[in-house]
């Protein structure tokens, strides 16, 4: 059981109960104004708590119109995004939610309570015309036209658009808005995306509080669009005049605030004529579990090597005495030699030799146009690996860990089936280095993962995607691959991936 679905059981009891007190509440005919108070509640004690904790300010309250219905169109960072807006906006708000939240334990039921709209995607048009007659009634509505949290499903912060550094909007805004004869007012969010990611919640894969990051909403002037009004308008408008949406919230955003802070508008990644590709593989491995790439490089006429790292590819006994700086060396070595070739190297790295990866990143950038790591050995999930320079004195070696899900596909494995705990403590040592210097990394990188790996802890992905400084990042989640994400079930996807960011450097 994943950690979301430990978290929904652990909040089944609130959820019934709460459910129940919602449930009579919504039946009686004072419903709407018990609502108002609750929410009124909830709006001084969220500001309370986040003018604490977050220094939350609000700017720009003049646009605010105070009578009439309006639409309030806002980014979408984390889900404080919506307490933050409640907190500092003057109007009685009820926010438009997908449908998929009518699921979730304790939140459907606050979004009931604060009588707000539910949206089905990709069509809804009982749901439009709820949210249109809200509206035309006087009330006032926000959406987020990105329509998810980048960074949360299967939208990466990666994908934004370069102009504006939001995801692509919805046109449901200003559909909304031109039907129901009301103005939008475009809003910016910052900080939560710092303070609170999705990282945090709801995927919990960072298990931390929330950071006391300074946190601003910024109110823009109201969008009008009254030449629109009872007229049909077509898709290309609709199109063109969401893009203007997202530019004018755009404007509104403190982007370094991000959980990865971003530079607005993006600058285009460098390309090069000559691109060689390093791939590196990992502790026990041989080349077997990298050289999959080699056929498709080949193919796209890139020069690529692929060493064996010292003491692999022979027993596994052979890795006794050696250490990291070994294979550091034999890595760089390739890398200076494939760059006498070409004018930039990609490093592509699986497990230990993604932490190689970023070494030669780190020290190398003239070198290196960017880093991609498989699975990187930033964190074990074996809980005696701490104690590996202790057991290193008593143990000479130790059994290899399980590292495929489709065991059919193992018979074609060459790894060791055991390995040296003097090399292994050493590289123990290495990943911890690895972790302290990831601030370092200025280079790209794309970091590749499987949720299901049972060597490395998937945290590994997160803390790297996370403490690195490159201006440009991305992370790929795999769900059904082992450990060896260039030999199991998800081999060709991994591939993919990969030859699709090496493609992004090439002229």
């Amino acid at each position: 059981m994943d950690r979301e679905k430990i978290a929904f059981t652990v909040m089944k009891p609130l959820d019934l109960a709460l459910g129940a007190v919602v449930k009579a509440a919504r039946e009686s005919p004072s419903f709407e104004p018990f609502s108002d108070r609750f929410y009124g509640m909830a709006r001084t004690v969220l500001g309370r708590v986040y003018a604490k904790n977050n220094d939350l300010q609000a700017e720009g309250l003049e646009h605010v119109p105070m009578t009439g219905g309006v639409l309030f169109a806002a980014n979408h960072q984390s889900w404080n995004d919506v307490q933050v807006v409640g907190a500092t906006c003057p109007r009685r708000l009820r926010f438009l939610a997908k449908t998929e939240f009518e699921t979730w334990p304790i939140l459907r039921h606050l979004i009931a309570l604060s009588d707000s709209p539910f949206i089905r995607r990709g069509g809804d048009p009982q749901g439009m015309a709820q949210a249109v007659r809200a509206l035309r009634e006087g009330r006032a509505l926000v959406i987020f036209p990105e329509g998810t949290i980048p960074g949360e499903e299967d939208k990466g912060r990666h994908e934004v658009e370069p102009d504006t550094g939001l995801l692509r909007g919805h046109t449901g805004a200003v559909r909304l808005a031109i039907e129901a004869q009301v103005p939008i007012v475009p809003v910016g969010v910052s900080g939560t995306g710092k303070s609170f990611p999705p990282e945090v919640y709801p995927r919990l894969e960072l298990l931390e509080a929330p950071r006391p990051v300074p946190v601003t909403v910024r109110y823009g002037e109201p969008i009008r669009y009254d030449r629109y009004h009872g007229k049909p308008v077509g898709a290309d408008d609709l199109r063109r005049l969401t893009k203007e949406l997202m530019l004018a919230i755009s404007r509104l955003v403190d982007f370094q605030r991000h959980y990865v802070p971003i530079t607005v508008p993006i600058p285009p990644l460098p390309r090069y004529r000559k691109l060689g590709v390093l791939l590196l593989h990992g502790f026990t491995s041989s080349v077997r579990t990298v050289d999959g790439m080699a056929p498709l490089l080949r193919e796209a006429g890139i020069p690529y090597r692929i060493p064996v790292l010292r003491g692999h590819g022979t027993r596994y006994t052979d890795l006794e005495g050696v250490t990291a700086q070994d294979w550091y060396e034999d890595a760089e070595t390739a890398l200076m030699e494939l760059s006498r070739e070409v004018d930039k190297v990609v490093v592509v790295g699986l497990s230990m030799g993604g932490l190689l990866a970023i070494h030669l990143g780190i020290r190398h950038p003239d070198q290196v146009a960017a880093v991609v790591t498989w699975g990187a050995a930033l964190r074990f999930r074996d809980p005696l690996a701490p104690l590996s320079p202790l057991l290193a004195r008593v143990v000479k070696s130790w059994p290899s860990p399980e590292s495929f899900r489709d065991q059919s596909l193992k018979v074609y494995s060459e790894n060791y089936p055991r390995f040296m705990t003097s090399a292994f403590s050493s590289l123990f040592h290495f990943a911890r280095e690895t972790e302290r210097r990831l601030p370092e990394l200025t280079v790209p990188i794309c970091v590749l993962h499987s949720k299901r790996d049972q060597v490395i802890d998937p945290l590994s992905a997160v803390l790297i995607y996370r403490d690195v400084s490159s201006p440009h990042r991305e992370i790929h989640w795999f769900h059904r691959s082992g450990h060896e994400m260039g030999q199991d079930c998800e081999r060709e996807a991994v591939f993919a991936r990969t030859m699709e960011f090496i493609g992004k450097f090439r002229a």
